[in-house]
């Protein structure tokens, strides 16, 4: 019979395999975009661990792009979020009800997002699209059940 901490430690051996086995360097030019939320924008993840099988176990990548002139929807999560600006320039409303504040960004700057408050990315520039690296916790919280995405309404 296997004792409890025999079946831990066959666990803490399963994680480790399942980290070894995932891409070392993911190549972006093989990613798949797809449409974002309110087909708004594009997205795709390049490192996510239950969507991907990503060896970060605790972290997920994405990139975004937004057309010229594009925005984001509307939305909150729980998880922390960090969004750096590639290409592009344009900027952030945190906040809701009366209580928004506008943050203007462009290339090379980085948005740190607010835990749980409603925020929108637009993209300022007629002509060109705009290109997002954010990076998230949102592994770690949903491993933990205290993940939360929620779009507001239309």
């Amino acid at each position: 019979m296997t004792t409890q901490y025999e079946r831990l430690k066959e666990m803490s051996q399963a994680t480790r395999d399942r980290t070894r086995g995932g891409q070392v360097v993911v190549h972006t030019k093989d990613i798949e975009w797809e449409a974002g939320p309110g087909g708004h924008r594009r997205r795709a993840f390049i490192s996510e661990p239950d969507i991907l099988g990503s060896m970060v176990q605790t972290m997920a990548a994405f990139l975004s792009e937004m057309p010229p002139g594009g925005r984001s929807g509307k939305h909150r999560h729980f998880n922390e979020a960090m969004i750096f600006v590639l290409k592009g320039h344009g900027h952030t409303v945190i906040g809701d009800g009366g209580n928004e504040k506008r943050y203007e960004w462009g290339e090379g700057d980085l948005v740190s997002v607010p835990v749980n408050e409603w925020h929108q990315h637009f993209n300022d520039d007629p002509k060109n699209p705009a290109l997002h690296l954010g990076i998230t916790n949102l592994p770690l919280l949903r491993a933990m059940g205290l993940n939360s995405l929620e779009d507001a309404a239309s």
